[in-house]
């Protein structure tokens, strides 16, 4: 009997130190991939107009003179965090020439992100809305800006795009009244 109670009383402990075992500590928590990332919002104008106003999903983002953009940053937005070629953000805008028809107008179009690579940190931190001619609207959700060697299709700032696009074009740098190039040496200079 007494072999029998200390089997017992061995496999009780065996038990109940099974049951007891500590798991393993939970797993760091990972978003799911349903979690939206949050991004700050700047404005890209490679077009000839002047942009008045322009709200992503109703949150501000700025106005922008044409051929200008990537100096200001207004408004937030958000995108899954990992992209989903189907997913849409609501762009409204009004350019010069709507607004002089109707102050209050704007156009709206849903837009899908250009692809980005799955969030992780010190990953995606903007989203760059980029006007085009003819009506031509994309999003770059990415953590660098124009003119890196990893910003999407290798452009630049739309000023700088315009002029390796249309070099001498005035309406890429409009003239300034201290800065004027020298074309014997192809860098600019201040006025005197």
């Amino acid at each position: 009997m007494r072999n029998a109670l200390t089997r017992f009383l061995h496999i009780a402990l065996l038990l109940a130190l099974t049951a007891c075992k500590s798991s393993d500590a939970p797993a760091a928590a990972t978003p799911h991939e349903d979690t939206k990332v949050p991004l700050r919002v700047s404005i890209l104008n490679y077009s000839d107009d002047y942009l008045d106003a322009v709200y992503v999903n109703e949150s501000w983002a700025g106005s922008m003179s044409a051929h200008a953009g990537g100096g200001k940053v207004a408004g937030s937005a958000e995108v899954p965090h990992k992209w989903d070629p189907n997913y849409k953000l609501t762009i409204r805008w009004r350019d010069e020439s709507l607004y002089n028809k109707d102050h209050h107008a704007l156009y709206k179009r849903e837009v899908a992100t250009e692809p980005y690579q799955q969030y992780r940190p010190g990953g995606v931190t903007m989203l760059w809305v980029a006007f085009f001619p003819n009506g031509v609207l994309r999003l770059f959700p990415t953590r660098v800006d124009p003119g890196h060697e990893d910003f999407p299709e290798g452009l630049l700032e739309p000023a700088f795009e315009c002029r390796r696009q249309f070099p001498g074009d005035p309406k890429c740098f409009p003239p300034t009244s201290s800065w004027v190039e020298n074309p014997s040496q192809g860098k600019e200079e201040v006025k005197p």
